[in-house]
């Protein structure tokens, strides 16, 4: 399936608390069949979900990712992402965390303007018109940011039409340690968790309603998830820090 989206040029920003858990193969059934009662799947990919890839960037000291392992209280993410080798489109995003809030901002740019930004050329953020954009330019040339990794992954996704509220559930985490071309249509991607596993995220706003919560109660969620951005880069883990 492929989504595709008209590139504009107004950046979309959301800011929201975010939780993270590892499912078991049978808590995520169960939520599946919960979700599909409680809430409304994703526009993007309905009941059937979707493909997830994405190309992250760091700096030539590591910054994001030594952030990421040390479990810095403000930590950011740069990333180039698709949803099909073929999309004509591609979403700049730049994430920000601050103290367990969360800040997303997206940018849809064209399949040419993300092949540059892969091959370094960070003069395209310079044309969208957006602070963000601007942001992005001066932090990646100055840091010297490049290409650093790249996983897919595939997701289901709910909402709530009257609440700032989004739930997904993440499986196959698969990813590459030297392919960053996002395009790219047979990666040699890596297996980046065990098959049973999910990784489940809530994102939501001032507070989590009860029945999402009375879900979450059935379940076990003792268990911590990987970073997908931390599971990419094991060459880094393993040889380095």
């Amino acid at each position: 399936m492929s989504i595709q989206t008209t590139p504009k040029p107004t950046v979309l920003s959301v800011a929201r608390k975010e939780v993270k858990y590892l499912l078991s193969l049978a808590d995520r059934l169960y939520i599946l069949d919960a979700l599909d009662r409680i809430l409304v799947p994703d526009t993007y990919g309905g009941y059937n979900g979707y493909t997830v890839r994405s190309v992250y960037f760091d700096s030539i000291a590591n910054d994001d990712y030594i952030d990421k392992s040390e479990g810095a209280a403000e930590k950011k993410r740069i990333r180039v992402r698709v949803y099909h080798p073929q999309d004509s489109t591609a979403k700049f995003e730049l994430k920000r965390k601050y103290y367990g809030q969360e800040l997303k901002e997206s940018l849809v740019i064209t399949r040419e303007d993300a092949k540059k930004l892969l091959k370094g050329d960070y003069s395209v953020l310079l044309s969208c018109q957006s602070q963000m954009a601007k942001y992005a330019y001066k932090l990646m040339t100055s840091r010297l940011y490049r290409p650093a990794a790249m996983i897919e992954y595939d997701r289901r996704a709910y909402t709530h039409p009257h609440f700032n509220t989004r739930v997904t559930l993440d499986n196959n985490l698969r990813y590459c340690d030297f392919n960053y071309n996002l395009f790219d249509r047979r990666p040699n991607f890596q297996a980046g968790m065990a098959a049973d596993q999910t990784i489940l995220e809530i994102k939501y706003d001032r507070f989590l309603f009860k029945q999402i919560q009375q879900v979450l109660a059935e379940c076990d969620l003792t268990k911590k998830p990987p970073s997908k951005f931390g599971t990419s880069r094991q060459l880094l883990r393993q040889y380095y820090y």
